[in-house]
């Protein structure tokens, strides 16, 4: 089975395809772009919480992400604002990550942090060795 990315196409859908295939909603063939990654690895969440968050790259929708999920999501070279939410939360600690040509590739982890009227969620930095196995 080839390996999965997290791609948008230009009609807005969002799909974890690999390359080669073509959106499900318009036919057009996926583009993905050149340049690097990001690697996004969702922590357990020891409270349950195993329903999705909502993944923004630059105020973009990017999916979702799922408890102990890793999605990967190429990107040309660039600066990117990681953040996400669930529903009407959306406080979190967003993370800018650069991707260069001499950096590839960033590494991210998404958690929960519980709060006494409300959760919020971090995005901290995170290395290669940090990432569960695809």
């Amino acid at each position: 089975m080839a390996k999965l990315y997290r791609v948008k196409c230009s009609c807005g859908n969002v799909i974890n395809a690999a390359p080669g295939n073509v959106c499900p909603k318009c036919g057009q063939p996926l583009k993905f772009p050149e340049g690097g990654m990001i690697s996004l690895y969702r922590k357990g969440s020891p409270l349950g919480v195993a329903g999705g968050f909502d993944i923004y790259i630059n105020n973009e929708p990017f999916g979702h992400i799922g408890n102990r999920e890793t999605v990967h999501i190429p990107v040309s070279y660039g600066t990117y604002n990681l953040h996400v939410a669930v529903g009407m939360s959306r406080r979190c600690t967003d993370l800018v990550v650069n991707v260069t040509p001499e950096n590839r590739q960033a590494y991210a982890k998404v958690w929960m942090r519980p709060g006494f009227w409300t959760n919020s969620f971090v995005i901290e930095p995170a290395t290669g060795d940090e990432m569960p196995a695809d």
